[in-house]
């Protein structure tokens, strides 16, 4: 389990370090910045700027349109794919829904490459993502099934 930042930053600019964390029974573990907010409660981010990315990603991806109450248009709704017949799922304009909701919601990442693919057998949708961020020159990849 990771815990995201919505726009990843660079703390180490700031002087703020890591504090290690582990708890193997809540499956946390890595390094985590934690900060009071206005209200006197802690907000905690990923040192990893990448792992925040996949997650953010990934919760763009499985939440449904209408589920997040402050923005009625976030989300792609993965899980509602897979009641859909094989035949009846528009992978190209599942696809330009992804892009268009990652330019607007993840305007930090820009994806190079992205790949569905449908899984008639296993009945599971597969969705492989390599995107860049920060102008790295390698790309990350991203890949997540939904059965």
């Amino acid at each position: 389990m990771s815990i995201s930042i919505i726009f990843p930053i660079d703390l180490s600019e700031h002087g703020i370090s890591p504090a290690p964390v582990s708890n193997p029974r809540l499956g946390i573990q890595g390094k985590v910045v934690t900060s009071s907010t206005s209200f006197g409660a802690q907000s905690y981010s990923d040192w990893n700027a990448t792992d925040a990315i996949k997650q953010n990603l990934k919760m763009l991806l499985l939440t449904r349109k209408g589920e997040y109450v402050m923005d009625s248009e976030y989300g792609i709704g993965l899980p509602d794919y897979l009641f859909e017949m094989t035949a009846d799922i528009d992978t190209s304009g599942l696809e330009a829904d992804i892009e268009q909701q990652a330019a607007t919601y993840l305007p930090y990442m820009n994806i190079n490459n992205l790949n569905i693919t449908i899984d008639v057998e296993r009945l599971a949708l597969q969705i492989r993502i390599e995107f860049y961020y920060n102008e790295l020159p390698i790309p990350e990849v991203f890949e997540l099934e939904v059965i």
